[in-house]
């Protein structure tokens, strides 16, 4: 099924709210591929959805799904090659399509496939601070500072004080102030504090850092419409992709060093 953009914009609002953003939020964490609109749809149509995959996917990871299962819908934009000025190629958005995704619980993958598929060992501080974009200093900070990003001196100061694991996740959030400084995204302090604060949580969650999702109230007291949500949403997705692919080497070291 095709759907224009004012179809999608209709449809995105008759069930983006804070409840939903904050959910997906962690259904977006072991599902970093989907948008985080995409996410809040799933989550529309499946309230205990825990992880999902198209059919061939599936398929694929020698897992089946099981007969009568209705799909979850998700947006797919349709893209057509364009030529400019230069003589170049470049892809142009045209429109939107229906594509379909299971979750686990509509298939017959054993219990222990998320565990084997998904768990994630913390790869250790000093991973981190090896592949920081930015030099990364220590030092006792007041009470309450854990760390703060320097645009004039591009660099991240953390607090000696903090554990190996907080130190980990106050780099993350520190580095998506400097992501968001880089990219020339200007924002409101307190919009770009949500933005960060949720991007850190999901790329925190895909390393296997215990971090605490954002509340539906924290997220209310700085969003307050639906078309803050969904630009908001679309923010997330650039800093939180972008913190990924940032320290996503940390598990190659991991892996070659276990």
């Amino acid at each position: 099924m095709k759907l224009t953009k004012k179809e999608l914009d209709s449809k995105l609002d008759s069930i983006v709210n804070c409840e939903a953003f904050a959910r997906a939020l962690k259904f977006k964490a072991l599902q970093h591929s989907y948008s985080h609109l995409n996410c809040i749809l799933i989550q529309s149509q499946r309230s205990n959805v825990t992880y999902v995959l198209p059919f061939k996917k599936w398929n694929a990871l020698g897992v089946s799904v099981q007969k009568g299962e209705k799909g979850l819908a998700i947006i797919v934009p349709r893209f057509k090659k364009v030529e400019k000025s230069d003589g170049t190629k470049d892809d142009e958005l045209v429109g939107f399509a229906t594509g379909h995704v299971f979750d686990i619980s509509q298939t017959d993958a054993p219990p222990d496939f998320l565990i084997s598929h998904l768990d994630r060992d913390f790869p250790g501080y000093q991973t981190f601070l090896e592949l920081s974009p930015i030099p990364v200093s220590e030092r006792p900070l007041r009470k309450g500072l854990s760390g703060y990003f320097d645009s004039k001196e591009l660099a991240i100061t953390i607090s000696s004080s903090l554990s190996e694991a907080d130190k980990a996740l106050t780099l993350l959030h520190e580095t998506g102030h400097y992501l968001v400084w880089k990219n020339k995204l200007e924002l409101p302090q307190e919009i770009e504090e949500v933005i960060v604060e949720c991007s850190a949580f999901i790329a925190a969650s895909k390393f296997g850092l215990d971090a605490t999702a954002p509340s539906a109230g924290y997220i209310a007291g700085y969003l307050h419409n639906t078309e803050d949500l969904r630009k908001v949403s679309k923010v997330i997705d650039k800093i939180s992709n972008a913190l990924l692919r940032t320290y996503e080497r940390s598990e190659e070291y991991a892996e070659s060093n276990g």
